[in-house]
């Protein structure tokens, strides 16, 4: 099959380096004309994003879920952003800054017929073409020539931007990039100036309801006569553990009072002698008195007691009042509290974002043009040109029904001989001793020998040609020294019957895709019917 496929190259080679060198030609001229008249200067910048701790959290939740990068999805995000118009305004406008005008493209041939031709495409497509202004087609052509590509695995971009004069391509570049940084940060400062904002007015309305809570607590304490809860009720609990103390120490003396003035009377009952029986009664009498003191102090203490257990009941009412408006308090400072700390979150974080999107390798003017690079190009169209040509070929090949190659005719169980090329044929050069022996292998494995070496040669060729074919045959000799006697014959066409010739081998020479399957078929057909020998083929390339 390799034998195949190089024999329909070598047939059909004019035409496919015909084809290459037309398509290199066309590419090398065209190369040459956009090389002189509009080179495309491609310069690149590259841009670092460092994540938020939003983006982090996110990439760590998103980690393991999805087949896709998460720090890719992230930067495909500040691509879209990049690729936006007001970055490409302000990139503009920075352009135009530093550069002091619009850079314009000059006016050329070229630069008219392109401009020429999308009005004419327009105008097909949409029945109108709009005029822009240099403002306009100059942002038209920075979009047109930003192209974005992230390094895989980071938060890193390369911004690219093609334009026919290097020096702006470089400049565009970094006014891209600087636009784009700028873009960023005053949205980071929008967000957070809104975000403060918020924030702000959270913590006023917590301020407000702070103080309404005081003010309600100190009018409520004030009512109730209260103004520390906890202490008081502090001071009213040792207050009443020591009147408890205290009515325990009087009921005490009051216990042994009573005991020693039953004693008294036991001793005046069984006393005899009157002057210690009236010492007895006066220590009565004054005993008595004493027990009157202390009962008197017990009812004292004790009224004492349970007016402090009044108070710490009224206390405790008093506290439960002012307990819910303390939890109000407490609740409105915690927020007050949050809201403080996540302003001051929010500020660092906020510092930290206009640092995020910064430029780590600004554009340099490059030195040669991206495009077109003419020996690439030239290259890339001789091959497409080939292959372009190869198409018809193996078209033809595989559904046309002509004989191309040796194989097309062993197919058809003809006997074969090994293709000539007609530059061959055409300088007469003769067959060397390697084609020649395997020449003779064959046509003495068909024969049973071929000793006499004679060869009729005839086929689909003009006279001359056939003439031209005897030449390269006769006298050709292998490796035992015979030589080949070739006998050119007139073409086929012009012979009345050939089945009637001499039974010397046949050479019939065709060219490669001017004869059918069915005529060759037919003619091995004829060859039966005249009982002669069937001839051999050599397809001429």
């Amino acid at each position: 099959m390799l034998r195949h496929f190089l024999e329909l190259l070598r047939a059909s080679h004019r035409m496919i380096l015909a084809s290459a060198a037309a398509a290199g030609l066309v590419a090398l001229v065209l190369s040459v004309l956009l090389l002189n008249a509009r080179p495309l200067y491609e310069a690149s910048v590259t841009v670092s994003m460092e994540p938020s701790e939003e983006e982090l959290r996110f990439n760590r939740s998103f980690m393991g879920v999805s087949q896709f990068n998460p720090a890719t999805i992230i930067a495909q995000s500040h691509i879209e952003r990049l690729l936006s118009r007001p970055v490409a305004e302000r990139a503009l406008e920075l352009l135009t800054a530093e550069l002091g005008q619009i850079p314009a493209k000059p006016p050329s041939l070229l630069s008219a017929l392109s401009t020429r031709v999308w009005q004419v495409w327009n105008t097909l497509n949409y029945g109108y073409s709009v005029q822009l202004d240099d403002q306009q087609q100059m942002l038209a052509d920075l979009q047109n020539a930003i192209s974005v590509e992230i390094v895989e695995g980071s938060y890193i971009l390369n911004i690219a931007v093609s334009y026919d004069n290097a020096a702006i391509a470089a400049q565009a570049a970094n006014a891209l990039a600087r636009a784009y940084v700028e873009e960023a940060r005053d949205g980071f400062r929008r967000d957070a100036a809104e975000i403060a904002a918020t924030i702000a007015t959270a913590e006023d309305e917590a301020q407000r309801r702070l103080s309404e809570h005081r003010q309600q607590r100190q009018a409520l304490a004030t009512e109730l006569g209260v103004a520390d809860p906890v202490a008081e009720r502090a001071i009213l609990l040792q207050a009443r553990e020591d009147a408890r103390a205290a009515l325990r120490t009087a009921e005490a003396e009051l216990s042994g009072e009573e005991r020693r003035l039953a004693t008294l009377r036991q001793s005046l009952a069984t006393q005899a002698d009157g002057e210690i029986a009236r010492g007895i009664r006066e220590s009565l009498a004054t005993g008595q008195a004493g027990l009157d003191r202390l009962t008197e102090l017990r009812a004292q203490r004790q009224q004492g007691l349970a007016e402090l257990a009044g108070s710490l009941a009224g206390l405790d009412e008093a506290q439960t009042r002012l307990s819910a408006l303390d939890e109000q308090i407490a609740g409105v400072e915690t927020d007050l509290a949050q809201l403080q700390a996540l302003r001051v979150a929010s500020e660092l974080s906020s510092r930290a974002r206009l640092s995020q999107v910064m430029i780590i390798n600004p554009a340099t003017v490059p030195l040669y043009p991206r495009f077109p690079k003419v020996a690439v190009n030239t290259v890339v169209a001789v091959l497409v040109g080939a292959i372009l040509a190869l198409v018809p070929v193996l078209a033809r090949d595989a559904l046309g029904s002509q004989l191309r190659t040796a194989l097309d005719v062993e197919q058809l169980g003809a006997r074969a001989l090994p293709s000539l090329s007609r530059r061959r044929i055409a300088r007469g050069r003769r067959l060397g001793p390697g084609e020649v022996d395997r020449l003779v292998r064959r046509i003495a494995a068909d024969r049973g020998g071929w000793h006499d070496r004679v060869l009729l040669v005839t086929g689909f060729l003009p006279q001359d040609d056939i003439h031209r074919l005897a030449r390269v045959l006769d006298g050709a000799a292998g490796s035992d020294g015979t030589p080949i006697q070739a006998v050119p014959l007139l073409p086929l066409t012009a012979i009345e019957d050939w089945t009637a010739l001499p039974d010397q081998p046949l050479l019939v020479a065709l060219r490669s895709g001017e004869l059918g399957r069915s005529e060759l078929a037919s003619m091995q057909e004829t060859a039966a019917r005249g009982q002669r020998p069937e001839p051999y083929y050599l397809v001429v390339l």
